[in-house]
């Protein structure tokens, strides 16, 4: 299984059920807001002379239609509470530095959605 798969799995594992909305790699046609995406991931080898592992920054999105910014603040903080600092655990993998970069929200160019963008970042090593 390849690092950002993994990272897929894992982050889908800590948000569905725990966030008060649906979690969706790619969210289908019709969908009801609010729910969140899990987005880009970006990958920067960390090799060792002795170790294999990578650096991931991994993006979430949360989309409302909700009026105000209330529901889609309140949505990242479950988010940022179910992953900063967060250990995962997968055979044969090891996962450290879990923790939140960034965040930001604004209205989409359709004038009726909000979307919300938070990145996160961890290391992972093959064990």
């Amino acid at each position: 299984m390849s690092f950002d798969l993994i990272t897929q799995k894992k982050i889908y594992e800590a948000l569905n059920g725990v966030i008060s909305c649906p979690v969706y790699d790619n969210a289908p046609q019709g969908s009801g807001f609010p729910y969140v995406t899990i987005g880009e991931a970006n990958l920067t080898d960390n090799d060792t002379d002795s170790t294999q592992n990578v650096y991931i920054s991994y993006v979430i999105h949360v989309w409302s239609r909700a009026d105000g910014r209330k529901e889609i603040k309140t949505i990242m903080g479950e988010i940022y509470s179910a992953l900063h600092l967060t250990k995962f655990s997968e055979s044969g993998y090891s996962f450290t530095e879990n923790y939140f970069l960034s965040s930001d929200s604004f209205v989409d160019s359709d004038g009726k959605t909000r979307h919300g963008v938070q990145t996160f970042k961890l290391t992972m090593e093959i064990i």
